[in-house]
């Protein structure tokens, strides 16, 4: 089979096109501003006398007053707050009453018969006064503490300077042990 040259042509023809269509220069390519065209479709033409409409009876204006009313007409009607303490260190005794009582709170009453009584409490806190003062005490010790001071001495050789005969018993101490630390 041969291919005549007849039929490549149109083939090398398209293939030509194709490929110079492709390869444009970039001078030769027309640039677009995106920013600066006559298509505003009047936008921002109105007129400067256009002002908002501000007045108090906003949305948010109206809700505030209406809660603010509806607050104080329902105030007078909520159940008011009981009478005494329930903490164990200011009443012990209402304190106990608090967790039978059965118009308190669940969880007043629960934390009522779970608290230990106002003496525990004290106990306590004398306790851990007490370590707290002696933690102090200790810190200052420390704090204020400082180590002997060193004498050195200029001339070591002191020690060995004696002649070691002639010398009568307990004058001397023993030295064979001393070991001399130089500066």
């Amino acid at each position: 089979m041969s291919l005549r040259p007849s039929l490549l042509r149109p083939a090398l023809a398209a293939r030509q096109s194709l490929v110079a269509t492709s390869v444009r220069g970039v001078s030769t390519s027309k640039p677009r501003r995106a920013g600066h065209d006559d298509h505003s479709h009047n936008h921002g033409s109105e007129g400067s006398d256009a002002y908002t409409n501000e007045s108090f009876f906003s949305p948010a204006m109206r809700n505030s007053i209406i809660l603010i009313t509806a607050s104080v007409l329902i105030w007078p009607y909520l159940p008011s707050r009981k009478t005494g303490s329930a903490s164990p260190s200011a009443s012990p005794s209402s304190f106990s009453s608090v967790a039978a009582d059965s118009e308190s709170p669940a969880v007043t009453r629960w934390l009522a018969k779970n608290t230990p009584d106002a003496k525990v409490w004290t106990e306590r806190n004398d306790k851990h006064l007490e370590l707290t003062k002696e933690a102090a005490e200790e810190r200052l010790l420390f704090q204020e503490a400082e180590r002997p001071r060193v004498w050195r001495l200029r001339n070591t050789g002191a020690f060995e300077a004696a002649s070691p005969h002639s010398v009568p018993v307990g004058s001397q101490v023993d030295l064979s042990d001393l070991k001399i630390k130089p500066e």
